[in-house]
């Protein structure tokens, strides 16, 4: 499509509309020198009338009985003479002599012509009468009273202005066509503006505003090809790109917030007033817990500990490291400074919080197990080794105290060998190196076999041992040896954590499994009225090398604390789940979820 000008057509327009403007200034112009040529015209036709009228009033009588003169009167000139009661109209023009009562009649009847004869003055009117076909007459009309051998007499003469009326019709409708022609030039010229500038830029102002709003659903299209249709081609195309870049900044933003709140660190940001500006899911998540154990954190915005190192960051410009602690839960904490370049002054202040306490506690896990294995190995070492002295020196003088001394060492070393047999295990296991052999399992004589392995044991510490299988239940696939595991270093651990002959009025450890129809899982409950766990030492009561008395008070509660790390790992391997409840003083409780499956 060929581009046209807008800008053209309306010069073209605007030119159009200046001439006309330049031909009514010069028609008006026109019009004044008309008026002023009207004007010479009116004194010279009142001079010729008047000349008229000195002819007639030489010898009045002599018109009124129309013996003389009228032949050497005007055409167009008419006159009405009256004496007495004599009176006589002449009209000159041929056209007229038909009407001449009717137009007698109508100049005498004019306002201008009877004030002038009641005034008895000379008096010169232009006046407008009709004819009989209601056409209009313009006629220059003098009045002029005398006195004539004492009787009163009056004489009109009318002079008709044909000509001059037809031009001044003309002009008048020639400057009406031009100024109809000037308004309806400017209608159309506002109507094209409206249509070709007004209606589009208005179209372009809503989309401009649509796009702000992040709308690009509507596009601008032009039936013409100029200026304006090319602001809007631009537009489009900045819509597009608009769009374009939207959308790709919004998922750019999606990922960097996905990105954000998936980092495991802690983010805070704080503007220079203190205000959180931004903070992610484990920033929100320390906060929420600052809040819980500090009882002054609701007339803070900050920790103290925080606002210190924020205040330094915005005095030096410089970050700075630090590890805080809030209820046994402990944080490394950075902070850094944010440094606006084009105005050399520090904007805000980005804390970054690393939740370190279980990083902690592992290393205190660790020193125990090695102190725990140290403390293991070296007692059952020293006893083999004292044992192995006195065999040598033969100490030992029969041979029934040596056998003796011989089963002491092999039971140290048997000790030794499932001490170090769990620790190969157990990194087998968590390393993934574990497979099951899955078979159905006879629950019941499952626990009856437990139970004799602990005969002695639990009539050492008084226990009584039960279990209890729910209706449908009595047979489970799993791995009988796996499971076997588990289920001794679970009673093993109720055994040795058991309390004081004295303090229960009954010893129990009670095994129930039943059926959970919501989870549909089985659930393998072990629970006992044993000393329980502290509540500080439950979260990490299955990590490896974790043991819940590190002073060592109860002497029976030997082992290097990775017994319910491989419980642990032996459920997950069998897609369960498991989890411990217990209350200081009160009796712990164990509770292995299984996947149900229907025989």
């Amino acid at each position: 499509m060929k581009r046209t000008s807008i800008f053209l057509k309306s010069w073209v327009l605007l030119t159009f509309l200046t001439v006309a403007i330049m031909t009514l200034m010069y028609i008006g112009h026109a019009i004044i020198s008309v008026n002023t040529i009207e004007d010479t015209y009116n004194k010279l036709l009142q001079e010729k009338i008047t000349a008229y009228k000195d002819t007639i009033m030489i010898d009045p009588e002599d018109y009124l009985s129309q013996t003389s003169g009228v032949q050497s009167l005007d055409p167009e000139l008419s006159y009405y003479i009256k004496i007495a009661d004599q009176s006589r109209f002449v009209v000159q023009k041929p056209d007229l002599q038909g009407q001449s009562e009717l137009l007698l009649e109508n100049i005498l009847a004019n306002d201008e012509i009877l004030d002038a004869i009641d005034g008895k003055v000379d008096d010169f009117s232009k006046i407008t009468i009709e004819d009989e076909e209601n056409n209009p007459l313009l006629l220059m009309v003098f009045v002029h009273t005398f006195e004539l051998q004492g009787q009163a007499g009056m004489l009109v003469i009318s002079y008709e202005l044909d000509e001059f009326q037809a031009y001044e019709l003309n002009a008048k409708s020639i400057t009406l066509l031009l100024l109809t022609v000037y308004l309806m030039g400017t209608i159309i010229y506002y109507q094209y503006l409206i249509r070709h500038v007004a209606e589009p830029l208005e179209v372009m102002t809503d989309i401009a505003f649509k796009y702000s709003r992040n709308d690009f659903s509507k596009r601008i299209t032009f039936e013409s090809y100029d200026e304006i249709s090319g602001l809007g081609t631009a537009m489009n195309k900045l819509g597009k790109t608009l769009q374009a870049t939207t959308l790709m900044n919004r998922e750019e933003r999606e990922l960097l917030n996905h990105l954000f709140d998936s980092l495991p660190a802690g983010i805070l940001y704080f503007d220079q007033n203190f205000h959180l500006k931004l903070v992610n899911g484990p920033g929100q998540e320390f906060l929420d817990f600052w809040r819980r154990v500090d009882p002054n954190a609701e007339a803070k915005a900050i920790p103290h500990q925080f606002k210190e190192m924020v205040q330094h960051a915005f005095n030096t410009t410089s970050g700075s490291e630090a590890d805080l602690s809030w209820s046994q839960r402990h944080y490394n904490v950075k902070v850094t400074p944010v440094i606006q370049t084009d105005l050399q002054k520090t904007a805000g202040v980005l804390i970054v919080l690393q939740d370190v306490t279980n990083e902690r506690q592992l290393d205190i896990i660790r020193g125990d197990f090695i102190t725990n294995v140290s403390h293991d190995l070296r007692t059952p070492l020293q006893m083999i080794k004292g044992y192995s002295e006195a065999i040598i020196d033969n100490i030992a003088e029969s041979n029934d105290e040596k056998i003796e001394m011989a089963q002491i060492i092999l039971d140290e070393t048997t000790e030794m060998n499932k001490m170090v047999n769990n620790l190969l295990d157990l990194s087998r296991m968590q390393a993934g190196y574990i497979e099951l052999n899955r078979q159905n399992v006879y629950l019941d004589a499952f626990f009856k076999h437990l139970a004799g392995r602990f005969e002695n044991s639990f009539k050492e510490a008084a226990i009584q041992f039960s279990y209890e299988l729910a209706d449908g239940i009595e047979v489970y696939p799993f791995d009988e040896e796996k499971m076997n595991q588990v289920f001794y270093n679970l009673i093993d651990n109720a055994v040795r954590y058991s309390a004081e002959i004295g303090t229960r009025r009954q010893k129990f450890i009670h095994i129930t499994v039943r059926l959970d129809d919501m989870l549909d899982k089985v659930v393998f409950e072990i629970s006992d009225n044993g000393i329980g766990i502290q509540a500080e030492s439950l979260p990490f009561i299955f990590e490896r090398f974790y043991k819940n008395d590190k002073s060592r008070t109860y002497s029976k509660q030997k082992g290097t604390g990775i017994g319910l790390s491989i419980v642990k790992t032996i459920v997950e391997a069998h897609d369960g789940e498991i989890e411990v409840h217990s209350e200081p003083g009160v009796g712990t409780t164990f509770l292995v979820r299984l996947p149900f499956h229907s025989s």
